[in-house]
């Protein structure tokens, strides 16, 4: 009788684990084909987009729902959810802070939170470093910027010294305008793939990642 019980319970939770993954394959998919369709992209590199489309998302799937972290997982919708502070966390970091911090831990395939500001309001992208070179650092979406944080390319972008709350903003979309909380915008595929190597007991060192 006890194993005929926990033979109903592990298949309840294999169920209910399988309606997660098709959730978020689902919403990936829907907001995926959505954003092709936006690019209006030339039929040979669509065809390569579609082809690639399901590797990536059955990939995003699988490694969110195998990621342990502080913040909620809504399958529904295929986002992060955690608390938002009434202020942006980034008016407590210096530009001395964030330097401190990437003068010492800056390396390839750290993953950090890139603010943006454009027209009053501020969010947050995730994005990782792919190159370092005499005091600057190259992200691989966002490009060149000095260890102070400071882009090279554009006066909205800076990076901020990753902490909890830096990093749970960045993976939850939380976005201000003026002193004021927003609507949460929503991540990329790809911002969704780094929020799943995201070292969060150490978020001074990259995840090593089990080939």
């Amino acid at each position: 009788m006890v194993d005929f019980f926990a033979q109903q319970q592990d298949f309840a939770q294999d169920s209910k684990r399988l309606l997660a993954y098709a959730q978020l394959c689902n919403v990936f998919y829907e907001r995926e084909l959505k954003l092709l369709a936006e690019f209006n992209l030339e039929p040979s590199r669509l065809s390569k987009r579609l082809a690639a489309l399901p590797f990536y998302i059955k990939r995003a799937a699988e490694s969110l729902m195998s990621l342990e972290n502080p913040l909620q997982l809504d399958t529904q919708n295929g986002t992060w959810s955690g608390k938002q502070k009434r202020r942006n966390p980034a008016e407590k970091i210096t530009a001395d802070m964030t330097f401190e911090w990437l003068d010492k831990y800056a390396q390839i395939g750290l993953i950090l939170p890139v603010l943006v500001n454009e027209n009053g309001v501020t969010w947050y992208r995730l994005d990782c470093i792919d190159a370092t070179s005499d005091g600057k650092i190259r992200l691989n979406e966002h490009g060149w910027f000095n260890l102070n944080g400071q882009s090279l390319d554009s006066v909205n972008l800076k990076i901020v010294k990753a902490n909890k709350d830096t990093m749970t903003a960045a993976c939850c979309g939380h976005s201000w305008i003026g002193g004021d909380t927003t609507f949460p915008r929503t991540l990329t595929l790809r911002e969704l793939l780094l929020s799943s190597t995201i070292n969060w007991p150490n978020l001074n060192k990259p995840m090593k990642i089990p080939h």
